[in-house]
């Protein structure tokens, strides 16, 4: 918890930006196109604006006091047992999700780059270096997703002009208007806790620089992710359709068949799957860093680094367990997460109320003192 305003402003948006695309571009948009269908990228681009205001709101409040954490000084703000159980419920609740995300790690590469390998193998193999990480502190997590960042940034910025001459199509009319209000809004409300998850970082302020302007940089972030989940999003669509998008597992990864780099490289699969596994590398490391170090912070510890490994090993075995298959895994996370991540998500914003309701209460009894104060008239 040393190393204040280390992280700078071009480290915070590359992590914010692999944050935004980097499991839902695998997990999201083949369910999404059988859901929404063409208005999937309208839900994308609202789902984006809605949980983004919730995270910048959240920093807005935490930047009041940018070298204080709010889990050290929220229980001045809150009764002591309700900032405990906060801090608790978010820990468990970022603990949790980092099993969700090594599970479908190990869901996604085990049958078709890890075959016969024990998946507790794999999982242990990831943790390691994420143990690694984390132990090292939340900046280094920083630094690592900056050196990444222009890397994947840019293969996907430029993905798009492989497939122009395919989004040359009449298909252009159906991204243009609105099919099914309900529908839109089902899928935004699902997708706001995706981007609502950054809310951690309200939790961290003291590690980001105060003068900058952090708000402004999380927006950048957050719609520069976007923008790549759109573009992919309408590129499987014109390619493959909404129907045949539902159908398949993963059709991100099967437009990767069809590019090619002049006659050299005619599949580049191998590439893309690197960069999937760097950015569910650096999802998982920052949300494990968050939920030890809100979780030593609930525990009153001087240092997180004593529960890392007690943590990593919980996290292996909830992920090993979370579900029997992936079709289960991926059901379980349809049916209720969304509601569970957006209240433990929300929970931050205990804090400004309660900063509020003693603001007002400290106005009115200045106010009730000045008034007593004034001398009565005879």
């Amino acid at each position: 918890m040393n190393n204040q305003g280390t992280v700078t402003s071009m480290q915070l948006g590359g992590l914010i930006f692999v944050f935004v695309f980097s499991t839902t571009i695998a997990f999201l948009l083949s369910p999404l196109a059988g859901i929404a269908s063409f208005d999937g990228g309208l839900c994308m681009l609202l789902s984006a604006i809605g949980g983004t205001a919730i995270t910048t709101l959240g920093m807005r409040f935490a930047m009041r006091l940018p070298t204080q954490y709010v889990g050290v000084y929220g229980g001045r703000l809150l009764p002591k047992f309700v900032h405990k159980a906060v801090l608790l419920l978010v820990a468990i609740f970022y603990l949790h999700l980092s099993a969700f995300i090594l599970r479908e790690f190990t869901d996604f590469f085990m049958p078709i780059y890890l075959r016969e390998t024990p998946p507790v193998a794999v999982a242990i193999l990831v943790m390691v270096p994420v143990v690694a990480l984390t132990q090292s502190g939340v900046a280094f997590v920083f630094r690592f997703a900056q050196g990444c960042f222009l890397v994947i940034g840019g293969l996907f910025a430029f993905k798009p002009l492989f497939f122009v001459n395919a989004m040359d199509s009449p298909m252009w009319h159906e991204f243009i208007r609105i099919h099914d209000w309900k529908v839109i809004w089902q899928q935004t409300y699902t997708l706001i806790p995706w981007y609502g998850e950054l809310i951690m970082l309200a939790y961290i302020a003291p590690q980001f620089n105060p003068v900058k302007n952090i708000r402004k940089i999380i927006w950048l972030g957050s719609m520069a992710g976007t923008y790549i989940l759109i573009m992919e999003f309408l590129m499987m669509m014109f390619f493959f359709g909404p129907k045949l998008s539902a159908a398949l597992v993963y059709p991100a990864l099967e437009l990767t068949g069809f590019m090619h780099l002049g006659d050299f490289l005619h599949n580049i699969d191998a590439l893309i799957v690197s960069i999937w596994f760097t950015g569910f590398f650096i999802k998982l490391a920052i949300i494990f860093n968050l939920g030890t170090l809100i979780f030593s912070q609930a525990l009153s510890l001087r240092n997180h680094k004593t529960i890392t490994f007690p943590l990593a090993a919980m996290v292996i075995s909830i992920s090993l367990i979370l579900a029997k298959n992936p079709i289960e895994l991926s059901e379980d996370f349809n049916s209720s997460w969304s509601s569970y991540a957006l209240c433990m998500e929300v929970l931050f914003f205990l804090y400004p109320l309660a900063a509020w309701v003693k603001g007002k209460k400290r106005r009115s009894a200045a106010l009730a003192s000045d008034t007593s104060a004034e001398p009565r008239l005879p």
